[in-house]
């Protein structure tokens, strides 16, 4: 936690990127409702925090484009209106979820092979390794959830997953310091986690 506040406060990401740490926060917030309520509203507390953080996610990338910022909110507006309607059917939610998350890792690859740098980091490629973990997991939980309940994959698939997007971050992070020329570092917390910026390595 030391050497993340450090980081963090240390470093020269900006604004966007920043903001952009709220969204597993809000969306664990979200899950935790859920799961300790098991209600309507609690799932979609769940829910439209996943959708809203990814479009955020695409905003990061995309914000320099006109008008970016109105599609986004113009998307999260319908796909709010779209699950409210169909409240008892889980298929808005997987269909738009999942088309947000493919979007973004085709977006992001397309990234990574348009910048040498940014593909030398590896930051992309070990964050979707993550994220396959997890969704693996989640997978193995949901079809065998009576078998396998002891061993708390659905667990595991929040942490596996909430880790890859703090990967993602620092991807989205690398990307804006290459793209805007400002050079890029990426230092390592706690040997395990990697952090984009501009500033002095930390020991």
């Amino acid at each position: 936690m030391h050497k993340s506040s450090q980081a963090f406060a240390e470093s020269s990401q900006p604004p966007s990127i920043r903001r952009a740490y709220w969204v597993p926060l809000i969306v664990f917030s979200g899950s935790f409702a859920f799961h300790v309520s098991l209600t309507h509203v609690g799932q979609q507390l769940d829910e439209l925090p996943m959708l809203y953080g990814c479009f955020y996610f695409h905003y990061v990338t995309l914000r320099h484009r006109r008008g970016m910022k109105v599609a986004a909110l113009g998307l999260c507006g319908v796909m709010t209106v779209l699950m409210l309607l169909f409240r008892h059917s889980i298929v808005p939610f997987i269909v738009s979820y999942a088309l947000l998350v493919i979007g973004l890792l085709a977006r992001s690859y397309m990234l990574m092979n348009t910048y040498k740098t940014l593909r030398q980091s590896q930051i992309l490629q070990r964050g979707f390794y993550l994220y396959m973990v997890g969704f693996i997991l989640w997978v193995i939980d949901q079809q065998f959830c009576e078998v396998v309940k002891p061993l708390h994959l659905h667990a595991l698939w929040h942490v596996f997953s909430g880790a890859s997007t703090f990967y993602w971050i620092q991807f989205a992070c690398a990307h804006e310091f290459i793209v805007t020329n400002q050079g890029l570092q990426v230092r390592n917390i706690a040997t395990v986690l990697p952090f984009t910026t501009m500033g002095k390595q930390l020991h």
